[in-house]
């Protein structure tokens, strides 16, 4: 089993997939869970309209940001961002979202991330 596959297995998997038309707006990739930590290893996306506009990946509320796909990024592209097998932390409690500056961009997205308890909780 790969590192990355093993981070997942271990925390809880939470990747996922979305396909988005151009008429697309801002959407929730991964839900917010309180008292846990999403850690976001790899986004891969395949943009099949191009337009310009652009794609950022990003905490739900606190806008931090992991990655982002340029405005005009091209017809039949492919944009890949790669955390290693550890993953980029976004903000405890929070989802991720695809924030898009306006409709026009139409693609797929594949997340590869994993969540994990870093906030202790009563019982």
């Amino acid at each position: 089993m790969d590192a990355y596959k093993r981070e997942r297995a271990l925390f809880g998997d939470v990747s996922t997939a979305a396909t988005y038309t151009a008429v697309s707006t801002t959407a929730t990739l991964i839900a917010a869970k309180t008292n846990f930590t999403i850690y976001v290893q790899r986004i891969i996306v395949w943009i099949t309209t191009d337009a310009a506009q652009s794609w950022s990946f990003q905490d739900s509320t606190t806008a931090k940001q992991c990655a982002e796909v340029p405005s005009s990024p091209g017809d039949s592209t492919r944009w890949d961002f790669d955390f290693g097998a550890r993953g980029f932390p976004l903000t405890e409690s929070e989802g991720l979202t695809n924030t898009m500056s306006a409709a026009g961009l139409a693609g797929t997205v594949v997340v590869e991330a994993y969540q994990k308890l870093t906030a202790l909780t009563a019982d």
